[in-house]
Order: C-alpha cells, then sequence, then structure tokens
C-alpha cells in the first residue's frame, strides 16, 4: 500500500488520503511488532527493548528502544528502494524518475528518525520530571516526602546561626486512624489524608515544609522564627486545629485528633535525624499520655548529644517495659505503724542494668517523654495500690511524683480520673508529689488544674520543701494536704542543732491545716528529731529502702509481721 500510494504521487502528484494514511500507519505497526521479533531472533543486542504495551484500547502499539527503531527505519528504507527500484524495471520507468523516488524516500526517512528523536527527547525529559517527582513527593497527597524534609531540615539547622531565632519541627501522628480504614475502607482512608495535606499546605508560609512520612504521620518545619517557642506553639497550634475541623468522607463528617510533638531548635549542634527522633518521641509523649494534644520542647547548644541516644533508648525503655516501680514505705511518726507508700520510677537497661533516676529523669523532661512515663507511672501505681488493699489494708496512701509538663496539660486531671476508675482507686488513697520549683515556675500556672485534681478528691503534696524558697506566702494559693520537709532541714538540725526553722516551718504548716512529712531519715538521731518536732510521717532509708512489690508483699502483709518490725523494714 506504501509503494503503491508513493507510485501514485509520483504519476499524478497527489499525496494519500488521510484514510489511507492511517490504514498504512496502521498495517506498518503491525509490521514492525513481527519485524521486532524477527530482528530479535538474529540480533542478541535487540533483547533489551522496552515490552508491548497497548493504548487507549483500540489497537496494540509497540514501546521500542531506540536502537530497535533505527533498526527498523532502515530497514524499511533500503526495503523500499529495493521495491521501488524492482518496479521501476518492470514498468520502464526513467532512472532519473527513479532517483527522485529514492531520494524521497530517503529523506522521509531521515525526517522520521528527526522526529523520533525529537519525540524520544521529549518523552525522556518528562520521564525523568516524574521520576524527580517520584523521589521527592509522596503520591498520594503530592507532600514532600522523607528525604526531601530532613534534607530541608539539615540546610535550615546550618543556617540557624545566621538568624536570631531559631527553627520548630512538628510530629503529628493522627488518633485512630486505623478505625477510619476498618470502618471505611482505605480508599476513604486516603482520601482523608489527601484533604488534611490540602488543609495543611493552605496554612504553610512559603518559607515553610510539610511533609507526609508513610502511612498517618505528617511532619512540618518553620524556619526563621523570631521567638521560637511561642510561635512554633501557636503554629503547630493551627495544624491542629485542622485535623479537628470535621472531613466529610463518603457523605459522613469524620472528626479527627492527633498527638503532636513539637521540637524547637535554636542551635546548630544537631543532625536532622536526631531533631527528628526527639520530634517522634516528643510525639510519642503526647500519644502515651492520653493523645489529642500538642507538646513543645526546645533544645539548645547546652544539650549534649549524648541525651539523644539515651532518649531515644528510654523510649525503646517504655515499649519493651524495662521501666518498673519501687514502693518506698511512709511510716506514722507518734504510732509507728505503716500509713502508705511513694512510687519511685526504676529502670532496668537490657545491656547496661540499672540505671538511677537522677540520669534518666532530666532526659525524660528534656526530650518530652516525661507525660509518657508520668502517665505509666500513675496508672501502674494506682493498679498495684487497688490490688494491695485486700493484702497489706485499706487505706493505706500511694503517692505519685508528677512533672511540670504534666500540670501544664489541662487534660491531666481527666488522666488522673481515667487511672482511677480503671483501676478502682479511691481517689482519697492517692497523693500527687509535686516540687516547689516547679509550683512557683517562671511561667507556671497550675491553680486551675490543681483545684480540678482537689475536685477529684485526691490528695496534693509539695515535695521538696524547704530548697529553694524561703517565702511561705505561697501555701495559701494552692490547694494542697501536704507538705513533704527535704531531707536537707533534716540533716542540717541533725548537725547543728538548731531546730528553730523546721520547727517554725512545721507550726505553720499545722497552722494551715497541712500534714508534714520527713523525707530521707537515715539515722536515729534523725527520727528522733522529726519525733520531738511533731512531723505527722517519715520515710527513709533507715525505715525502709524503695522495693519492689514483692518484697512489699513479703515485708507488710498483713499478719506477717509484729507492728514493731513494721516501722524500720531494711533492705534494698
Amino acid at each position: 500500500m506504501a509503494v503503491t500510494a508513493i507510485a501514485d504521487w509520483l504519476e499524478t502528484g497527489v499525496g494519500a488520503s488521510d484514510p489511507t494514511r492511517t490504514r498504512i500507519a496502521s498495517l506498518g505497526n503491525a509490521a514492525a511488532i513481527d519485524q521486532e521479533t524477527a530482528i530479535a531472533d538474529r540480533s542478541s543486542d535487540l533483547s533489551e527493548s522496552a515490552p508491548v504495551v497497548e493504548d487507549d484500547g483500540e489497537s496494540p502499539t509497540g514501546v521500542f528502544s531506540v536502537a530497535l527503531v533505527t533498526k527498523l527505519n532502515l530497514w524499511w528504507k533500503e526495503t523500499t528502494c529495493l521495491v521501488l527500484a524492482e518496479e521501476a524495471g518492470r514498468l520502464g520507468i526513467s532512472d532519473g524518475t527513479l532517483r527522485a523516488a529514492t531520494e524521497m524516500v530517503d529523506r522521509s526517512c531521515n525526517s522520521s528518525m528527526v522526529r523520533i528523536a525529537k519525540q524520544y527527547d521529549l518523552e525522556l525529559q518528562d520521564l525523568h520530571a516524574r521520576l524527580v517527582d517520584l523521589a521527592s513527593h509522596d503520591q498520594l497527597t503530592g507532600l514532600a516526602n522523607r528525604a526531601v524534609f530532613l534534607a530541608r531540615l539539615e540546610a535550615a539547622i546550618s543556617r540557624i546561626d545566621r538568624h536570631l531565632g531559631g527553627l520548630a519541627v512538628v510530629f503529628i501522628d493522627l488518633d485512630d486512624f486505623k478505625a477510619v480504614n476498618d470502618a471505611f475502607g482505605h480508599r476513604s482512608g486516603d482520601e482523608l489524608l489527601t484533604i488534611l495535606g490540602e488543609r495543611f499546605t493552605d496554612l504553610m508560609r512559603p518559607e515553610d515544609t510539610i511533609a507526609r512520612f508513610g502511612g498517618d504521620e505528617f511532619v512540618a518545619l518553620f524556619e526563621d522564627l523570631t521567638d521560637p517557642a511561642n510561635e512554633a506553639e501557636v503554629l503547630a497550634g493551627r495544624l491542629h486545629q485542622a485535623i479537628a475541623e470535621p472531613i466529610v468522607i463518603a457523605g459522613e463528617p469524620l472528626y479527627m485528633t492527633a498527638s503532636v510533638g513539637v521540637v524547637v531548635v535554636t542551635g546548630v549542634e544537631f543532625r536532622s535525624e536526631d531533631v527528628l527522633a526527639q520530634a517522634d518521641m516528643t510525639m510519642y509523649g503526647v500519644k502515651r499520655a492520653g493523645r489529642n494534644r500538642v507538646a513543645v520542647v526546645e533544645l539548645g547548644n547546652e544539650m549534649h548529644p549524648a541525651a539523644f541516644a539515651m532518649a531515644s533508648e528510654l523510649h525503646r525503655a517504655l515499649e519493651r517495659r524495662e521501666l518498673t516501680l519501687a514502693y518506698q514505705p511512709v511510716f506514722a511518726v507518734q504510732a509507728g505503724g505503716l500509713v502508705g507508700f511513694e512510687a519511685l520510677c526504676r529502670w532496668t537497661h537490657a545491656e547496661r542494668g540499672a540505671i538511677p533516676p537522677l540520669d534518666f529523669i532530666p532526659v525524660a523532661e528534656e526530650s518530652g517523654l516525661m507525660p509518657a512515663i508520668g502517665a505509666w507511672v500513675l496508672e501502674e501505681a494506682c493498679r498495684q495500690s487497688a490490688a494491695w488493699g485486700e493484702l497489706l489494708g485499706d487505706g493505706l496512701s500511694m503517692a505519685v511524683n508528677v512533672s511540670g509538663r504534666q500540670l501544664a496539660d489541662p487534660e491531666f486531671p481527666s488522666l488522673v480520673l481515667h487511672a482511677l476508675t480503671a483501676t478502682g482507686l479511691p481517689a482519697k488513697v492517692l497523693i500527687l508529689e509535686m516540687t516547689e520549683s516547679i509550683l512557683l515556675g517562671e511561667h507556671a500556672n497550675y491553680e486551675s488544674v490543681l483545684r480540678e485534681l482537689k475536685d477529684l478528691g485526691v490528695r496534693l503534696a509539695i515535695d521538696d520543701f524547704g530548697t529553694g524558697y524561703s517565702s511561705l506566702a505561697y501555701l495559701r494559693r494552692f490547694p494542697v494536704d501536704q507538705l513533704k520537709v527535704d531531707r536537707g532541714f533534716v540533716q542540717d538540725v541533725a548537725e547543728h542543732g538548731d531546730t528553730r526553722i523546721m520547727g517554725a516551718v512545721i507550726r505553720l504548716a499545722h497552722d494551715l491545716g497541712l500534714e508534714v512529712v520527713a523525707e530521707g531519715v537515715e539515722t536515729e538521731a534523725e527520727q528522733s528529731i522529726v519525733q520531738k518536732l511533731g512531723c505527722d510521717s517519715m520515710q527513709g532509708f533507715l525505715l525502709g529502702y524503695p522495693l519492689s512489690p514483692t518484697l512489699i508483699e513479703q515485708t507488710f502483709a498483713k499478719g506477717d509481721l509484729p507492728a514493731a518490725r513494721r516501722v524500720a523494714p531494711h533492705g534494698r
């Protein structure tokens, strides 16, 4: 058909019609596919040609390598010229006409090769652009992916010292996202993630980055913050609020919540991976502490890189159940009987053994893990106290230490209520201890939270009293029930014999209706002092070390020991 069309053009000067050209192209495509097979059989160097794919369904098309297309074009030119020569001889066509036809075929094939090369370049550029997009963006939401985010974070950290202020990394994890997939299907879950991605993008400034790390995790980078901590909290709050807005899926409005961890960076001593890990841990702390909140942790040049390593291990310690509680007994000063316990967190590392609380508690505070650890300690202590009610006797108090980060969370009273309800522990048994340095911190404003806790029926205690403040007027501000006098007071009286300050503190506390607990009683002389000064209860190594639940049960089970021996149980 092609040769006939060429002959007609040579004879009449009229080119083939469009239908004829379409037909020739279709048959030529099929012939090319057949020829590909034939050539492949003869030429091993063509074995890497691309596989055959199908177009929009009308007819199969070959997707060939450039080498194969070139060989097919040369084969077509050579074969066509041979057929033209044969036909010219049979029809008696002049050599000049044959030469003109041959030159036309040659020019046509050369033009075809140029068009093929141009098309190849265009498709190669398009493919490269798509590969770049695949390598740098999440394919579902179109947001940046992990690799791009880390590269931008690394660059942003390196620029911190050129600007006043710092940057913030916000790690977002949706709460109960699996329930969406289970209820509505994965397609609806994908739609929800896409909608959230669009909402986040609308809230970002031009210089910021929002990325999806897969699943239901999003991470944002906010750069050039002049007031990093406050600005980061506001920006993270906007993202958190965007999640709270209803999302319509399959005609139904869905209401999502998220746990958000924010890390503020003001120094250049951090690697992007470390900062991201810190943000992840902070988010994890929120999730363990009740979810649906924003927690902010500030990092500066003063934080040693070793803290990151311990924070990561502490994060895993929660998952691996390496944390346990030891319970230090508390005794009545005058009657001498057991009145309660203080729950103390212990960490037994899988490889390094016991790690002192003074080493890991500050790291937990700095890394944002304290809310998660505190939530676990609270519920575990309540559970253990409720279990001991039958064995050791009702009414024994259980004291649990509370951090400033926990008190700063307006949802903390709800967390306490959940722990009491889940374990069945009467609220009056629980004592929440907080240091005076926390209550009187620069930005502390805990009155409302403390009032809510009091309304639950739990008791509140000020721990380590006397370690940093001389004014006692603030005792009227907070609805506390108990004052725990620091060991330093007790030790000072024992060494110097001056009882005036400690005696005044105890009298003032009693005048305010507060119970006084003496901490750190380690000698008989110190025990005698707290008895003379009128403390209500006491604890310390002289009376009993922090013990495991098993040793507590063996030592204090009802009826197992006479009352006199219960006063001073020893042993680590």
